[in-house]
């Protein structure tokens, strides 16, 4: 993979990834580091990053860039208080 095609998945992973707090727990995040897995084993990006203004509310989550979608969201106690405190349920699928 090219490194402009790397540049382009990663800036869709970390646009995707920022919508997802949004919409679904009213949170702004912020990306810390992004990561291209190996491709010949998944199509995946793993992102991790925290909440805004609190970097002890820290998470870990992959982009799938074929399917266009997030998955294996790990959250610390921190951002997981701070998503109860919304009214959502962080492991609700």
């Amino acid at each position: 993979m090219k490194e402009s095609e790397k540049q382009a998945l990663y800036q869709e992973a970390e646009s995707s990834v920022v919508q997802y707090f949004k919409q679904k727990y009213e949170l702004d995040v912020v990306i810390t580091s992004k990561e291209l897995l190996p491709e010949m084993a998944v199509s995946q990006i793993g992102l991790k990053g925290h909440v805004k203004d609190h970097e002890d509310q820290s998470f870990g989550i992959s982009y799938d860039y074929k399917k266009k979608t997030t998955k294996n969201l790990v959250i610390s106690p921190e951002i997981e208080e701070a998503i109860q405190a919304k009214g959502y349920d962080p492991y609700a699928k």
